[in-house]
Protein backbone atom coordinates (compact mmCIF):
# COMPACT_ATOMS: atom_id res chain seq x y z
CA UNK A 1 0.00 0.00 0.00
CA UNK A 2 1.62 3.29 -0.62
CA UNK A 3 2.34 5.86 1.57
CA UNK A 4 -0.13 8.18 -0.26
CA UNK A 5 -2.99 5.92 0.43
CA UNK A 6 -1.78 5.48 3.85
CA UNK A 7 -1.84 9.07 4.44
CA UNK A 8 -5.80 8.63 2.93
CA UNK A 9 -6.78 6.57 5.04
CA UNK A 10 -5.51 7.81 8.24
CA UNK A 11 -7.39 11.47 7.55
CA UNK A 12 -10.25 9.14 7.36
CA UNK A 13 -9.97 7.99 10.17
CA UNK A 14 -8.92 11.35 12.15
CA UNK A 15 -11.79 13.13 10.48
CA UNK A 16 -14.21 10.17 11.26
CA UNK A 17 -13.19 10.81 15.13
CA UNK A 18 -13.51 14.38 15.01
CA UNK A 19 -17.04 13.90 12.91
CA UNK A 20 -18.23 11.36 15.94
CA UNK A 21 -16.82 14.20 19.11
CA UNK A 22 -16.15 12.65 22.12
CA UNK A 23 -19.09 12.40 24.47
CA UNK A 24 -18.24 14.97 27.47
CA UNK A 25 -20.00 13.84 30.97
CA UNK A 26 -20.15 15.54 34.63
CA UNK A 27 -21.16 13.59 38.27
CA UNK A 28 -23.73 15.70 40.16
CA UNK A 29 -23.82 14.70 43.92
CA UNK A 30 -26.71 15.84 45.76
CA UNK A 31 -26.57 15.15 49.42
CA UNK A 32 -28.86 15.61 52.25
CA UNK A 33 -27.65 17.12 55.10
CA UNK A 34 -30.74 17.98 56.49
CA UNK A 35 -32.96 16.25 59.38
CA UNK A 36 -35.49 15.14 57.29
CA UNK A 37 -36.63 13.52 53.91
CA UNK A 38 -35.77 15.29 50.89
CA UNK A 39 -38.11 14.51 48.15
CA UNK A 40 -37.67 16.17 44.91
CA UNK A 41 -36.65 16.46 41.05
CA UNK A 42 -32.84 16.24 39.67
CA UNK A 43 -32.85 17.22 35.92
CA UNK A 44 -36.82 15.14 36.06
CA UNK A 45 -35.57 12.58 37.34
CA UNK A 46 -37.71 11.70 40.83
CA UNK A 47 -35.85 11.47 44.10
CA UNK A 48 -36.37 10.44 47.39
CA UNK A 49 -32.91 11.14 49.92
CA UNK A 50 -33.01 10.49 53.44
CA UNK A 51 -31.38 12.37 56.08
CA UNK A 52 -27.41 11.76 55.75
CA UNK A 53 -27.66 9.94 52.73
CA UNK A 54 -26.87 11.33 48.71
CA UNK A 55 -27.98 10.88 45.10
CA UNK A 56 -25.40 10.29 42.49
CA UNK A 57 -25.73 10.57 38.63
CA UNK A 58 -23.86 11.84 35.64
CA UNK A 59 -24.72 13.91 33.71
CA UNK A 60 -24.43 13.99 30.14
CA UNK A 61 -23.32 17.58 28.33
CA UNK A 62 -22.84 16.79 24.90
CA UNK A 63 -20.26 15.91 22.21
CA UNK A 64 -17.35 17.77 21.35
CA UNK A 65 -16.22 17.48 17.23
CA UNK A 66 -12.54 17.82 17.61
CA UNK A 67 -11.52 20.35 20.47
CA UNK A 68 -15.05 22.54 19.27
CA UNK A 69 -18.17 21.47 21.83
CA UNK A 70 -20.11 21.59 25.04
CA UNK A 71 -18.04 21.80 28.09
CA UNK A 72 -20.48 22.54 30.70
CA UNK A 73 -24.79 22.28 31.16
CA UNK A 74 -27.46 23.79 33.55
CA UNK A 75 -29.33 21.39 35.94
CA UNK A 76 -32.31 21.90 38.06
CA UNK A 77 -32.86 20.88 41.38
CA UNK A 78 -36.14 21.09 42.74
CA UNK A 79 -38.27 19.98 45.91
CA UNK A 80 -38.61 20.16 49.40
CA UNK A 81 -38.77 18.08 53.53
CA UNK A 82 -39.85 18.91 56.26
CA UNK A 83 -37.35 21.07 57.47
CA UNK A 84 -36.23 23.09 54.25
CA UNK A 85 -39.11 24.96 51.46
CA UNK A 86 -40.23 24.14 48.44
CA UNK A 87 -37.37 25.73 45.83
CA UNK A 88 -36.01 25.29 42.62
CA UNK A 89 -32.34 25.90 41.97
CA UNK A 90 -30.36 25.73 38.60
CA UNK A 91 -26.71 24.85 38.95
CA UNK A 92 -23.39 24.15 36.54
CA UNK A 93 -22.27 20.70 35.70
CA UNK A 94 -18.97 20.71 34.21
CA UNK A 95 -17.52 18.16 31.95
CA UNK A 96 -14.89 15.52 34.35
CA UNK A 97 -15.58 17.62 36.85
CA UNK A 98 -18.05 16.49 40.31
CA UNK A 99 -20.50 18.84 41.40
CA UNK A 100 -21.49 18.10 45.11
CA UNK A 101 -25.04 19.60 45.97
CA UNK A 102 -25.75 20.03 49.65
CA UNK A 103 -29.38 20.34 50.72
CA UNK A 104 -29.86 22.15 53.82
CA UNK A 105 -32.50 23.12 56.70
CA UNK A 106 -34.05 26.59 56.19
CA UNK A 107 -36.70 26.07 58.38
CA UNK A 108 -38.26 24.07 61.76
CA UNK A 109 -41.49 21.73 61.17
CA UNK A 110 -44.36 21.14 63.31
CA UNK A 111 -46.88 17.90 63.15
CA UNK A 112 -50.08 19.36 64.53
CA UNK A 113 -52.08 16.09 65.36
CA UNK A 114 -55.68 17.06 66.50
CA UNK A 115 -56.63 14.46 69.42
CA UNK A 116 -59.69 16.12 70.08
CA UNK A 117 -63.11 14.90 69.18
CA UNK A 118 -63.59 17.69 66.85
CA UNK A 119 -62.30 18.85 63.76
CA UNK A 120 -60.03 22.17 63.83
CA UNK A 121 -61.27 25.09 61.08
CA UNK A 122 -58.38 27.08 61.01
CA UNK A 123 -55.01 27.33 62.22
CA UNK A 124 -53.33 30.55 62.42
CA UNK A 125 -49.92 31.57 63.94
CA UNK A 126 -48.05 34.88 65.09
CA UNK A 127 -44.47 35.16 67.05
CA UNK A 128 -44.64 35.70 70.61
CA UNK A 129 -44.29 39.35 70.83
CA UNK A 130 -46.54 40.14 68.09
CA UNK A 131 -50.54 41.12 69.26
CA UNK A 132 -51.94 39.44 66.00
CA UNK A 133 -52.37 36.53 64.14
CA UNK A 134 -51.84 36.26 60.77
CA UNK A 135 -54.38 34.59 58.02
CA UNK A 136 -55.39 31.25 58.28
CA UNK A 137 -52.63 27.87 57.11
CA UNK A 138 -55.45 25.29 56.45
CA UNK A 139 -56.33 25.39 52.94
CA UNK A 140 -60.52 25.92 52.17
CA UNK A 141 -62.19 22.96 52.56
CA UNK A 142 -59.34 21.21 54.25
CA UNK A 143 -59.82 20.86 57.90
CA UNK A 144 -57.88 18.97 60.00
CA UNK A 145 -59.82 16.08 61.48
CA UNK A 146 -60.36 13.85 64.84
CA UNK A 147 -56.90 11.71 64.61
CA UNK A 148 -55.48 13.45 61.91
CA UNK A 149 -51.94 15.50 61.68
CA UNK A 150 -50.85 18.45 59.67
CA UNK A 151 -47.35 19.44 59.06
CA UNK A 152 -46.54 23.08 59.22
CA UNK A 153 -43.32 24.84 58.73
CA UNK A 154 -41.83 27.89 60.87
CA UNK A 155 -39.19 30.17 60.44
CA UNK A 156 -36.77 29.94 63.67
CA UNK A 157 -38.74 32.05 66.81
CA UNK A 158 -41.26 32.07 69.38
CA UNK A 159 -44.59 31.25 68.05
CA UNK A 160 -48.51 30.86 69.05
CA UNK A 161 -50.64 29.01 67.10
CA UNK A 162 -54.41 29.83 67.21
CA UNK A 163 -56.75 27.21 66.86
CA UNK A 164 -60.46 27.49 65.56
CA UNK A 165 -62.56 24.13 66.08
CA UNK A 166 -65.93 22.91 66.01
CA UNK A 167 -68.93 23.83 64.50
CA UNK A 168 -69.29 27.15 67.02
CA UNK A 169 -65.89 28.12 65.95
CA UNK A 170 -64.34 27.66 69.31
CA UNK A 171 -61.06 29.40 70.12
CA UNK A 172 -58.18 28.14 72.02
CA UNK A 173 -54.33 29.24 71.83
CA UNK A 174 -51.18 26.84 72.07
CA UNK A 175 -48.63 29.17 73.19
CA UNK A 176 -44.66 29.61 73.15
CA UNK A 177 -43.74 27.53 70.67
CA UNK A 178 -40.11 27.46 70.65
CA UNK A 179 -39.19 26.80 66.33
CA UNK A 180 -35.53 26.16 65.52
CA UNK A 181 -33.91 25.39 62.34
CA UNK A 182 -33.75 21.84 61.32
CA UNK A 183 -35.91 20.76 64.55
CA UNK A 184 -39.70 18.63 63.96
CA UNK A 185 -41.55 18.93 67.08
CA UNK A 186 -44.84 17.40 67.63
CA UNK A 187 -47.99 18.88 69.27
CA UNK A 188 -50.93 16.37 69.74
CA UNK A 189 -53.80 19.12 70.65
CA UNK A 190 -56.47 19.00 72.46
CA UNK A 191 -57.74 22.17 74.26
CA UNK A 192 -55.93 23.98 76.62
CA UNK A 193 -53.05 21.87 75.78
CA UNK A 194 -49.57 23.28 76.78
CA UNK A 195 -46.55 23.02 74.95
CA UNK A 196 -43.26 22.07 76.50
CA UNK A 197 -39.61 21.07 75.06
CA UNK A 198 -40.65 17.37 75.83
CA UNK A 199 -44.03 17.60 74.06
CA UNK A 200 -45.95 15.63 77.06
CA UNK A 201 -47.93 18.49 79.10
CA UNK A 202 -51.40 18.89 78.60
CA UNK A 203 -54.47 20.59 80.29
CA UNK A 204 -58.08 20.02 79.53
CA UNK A 205 -60.03 22.90 80.05
CA UNK A 206 -63.62 21.05 79.99
CA UNK A 207 -64.26 22.38 76.37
Amino acid sequence: MGKTRIGVLVGIIVFTAAISGCSQEGTLVVKNEGASEFKGTVENTQVTIDPGMSYSTSIYIGKTLAIVGPTELKVTIEGSAETKRLFSDVIQIKSDETTLYPLKDDVGACNFTNTYSLQINELSIKRCDDTTFGPNLIEKNHTIGPGTTRALQFDPGCWDILVNYGREGLLDTVEAVPITVGTIIHITWVPGYEYQLDGRVRALSGH
